[in-house]
């Protein structure tokens, strides 16, 4: 977890980053009671949400008061939990659009056996796309609601909630991946429990290699817990390949001289393309147990659902039209993204 420093805005940062706010909302307002307007209001439909956390993750409201320290960070993470909750109901519903089974806990296949073998091949890889911002989503909102209840309930100050995690998606290498932008709320146990342990038997790679088993382990024991089996050498794969990989990096790293390490557009490529290649098991092994089915919400509550239907007309396919919102928004914001590398 990382702390990041906001700034008190200023007449222009309200004008620029904060009105836009209400006015694409008031525009929205408008359009729904407009006909023909279905298309724009699908493509307005994820400005404001994305609008709301921009303003408010740059600014420090409070100025530098610290009595509204605590009232500013609970309006924060109010903000947080609504457009995080969205996100994850919102790609959910586009991964269960793949499949009828996703929907059940017999659960499914990601890949489809009746496509030729690229198209099939990269409807996993959408899958697994957006499982993986599923991932993103859930555990931002957990992380918020919490933050709901011990700051205002416990009186834990707002610091003791910094955020959860420090834009993954900027990652250049494996070893910046896992141990900085990642969320680091199991880090001590993993590395106490596994780290540490095969450190003292096998030097720095044991410790390595030993903290990516214990993830491994905790994962495989999480689908077990609820009875849902999952696959025991594919979590193993994925979190023991990412031991590996990060030890690769450290070998190609003192190799180079002096010590060059790939950065920048080719070092991303090459964390994600790692990622990819074990982690579709990973994901088919969640889908085939039925992983996708639980609720997102309390009584099977959807709210992306529920706001597409009062801009779509009932006849429209909402799943179709979530996997494109899904595609659509955050596809560019990648693309944006790797303008800004490190």
């Amino acid at each position: 977890m990382v702390m990041t420093d906001k700034i008190c805005p200023t007449g222009k940062d309200i004008v620029v980053h904060i009105i836009p706010i209400f006015a694409v909302q008031y525009v929205m307002g408008v359009l729904v009671q407009l006909r023909n307007t279905v298309l724009l209001r699908i493509a307005l439909l994820p400005i404001i949400p994305w609008l709301a956390w921009r303003g408010f993750s740059l600014f420090d409201f409070s100025c530098g008061n610290h009595e509204k320290d605590q009232a500013n960070a609970l309006f924060a993470a109010a903000t947080r939990v609504v457009f995080y909750g969205l996100a994850l109901d919102a790609f959910t519903e586009a991964i269960r659009s793949f499949s009828p089974n996703f929907n059940s806990w017999r659960g499914d296949t990601i890949f489809d056996p009746s496509l030729p073998m690229i198209s099939k091949y990269l409807r996993a890889l959408q899958i697994s796309y957006l499982t993986v911002w599923m991932a993103y989503f859930g555990l931002q909102w957990g992380y918020y609601t919490l933050t709901l209840v011990f700051v205002p309930i416990f009186r834990q100050n707002p610091s003791q909630w910094p955020p959860l995690y420090d834009k993954p998606w900027l990652s250049t290498s494996l070893s910046e991946l896992w141990g900085r932008r990642w969320h680091q709320t199991l880090r001590f146990p993993f590395v106490s429990c596994g780290g540490i342990p095969l450190a003292y038997l096998f030097g720095p790679p044991g410790g390595v290699l030993g903290t990516f088993l214990m993830s491994a382990i905790f994962h495989v024991i999480d689908l077990r817990s609820v009875g849902r089996g999952g696959s025991i050498m594919a979590e193993v794969g994925f979190f023991g390949m990412g031991g590996v990989g990060v030890l690769l990096e450290r070998a190609w790293s003192k190799k180079t001289t002096p010590n060059r390490r790939v950065r920048g557009v080719y070092g991303w490529i090459r964390t994600f393309s790692w990622m990819a290649l074990w982690g579709i098991p990973v994901v088919d092994a969640w889908a085939k147990a039925g992983r996708f089915s639980a609720d997102t919400f309390p009584g099977g509550f959807q709210p992306t659902m529920a706001l597409l239907s009062l801009v779509l007309p009932p006849d429209v396919d909402k799943g179709f039209v979530l996997k494109c919102l899904c595609f659509g928004t955050s596809l560019p914001f990648l693309v944006y993204s790797l303008f800004n590398l490190p």
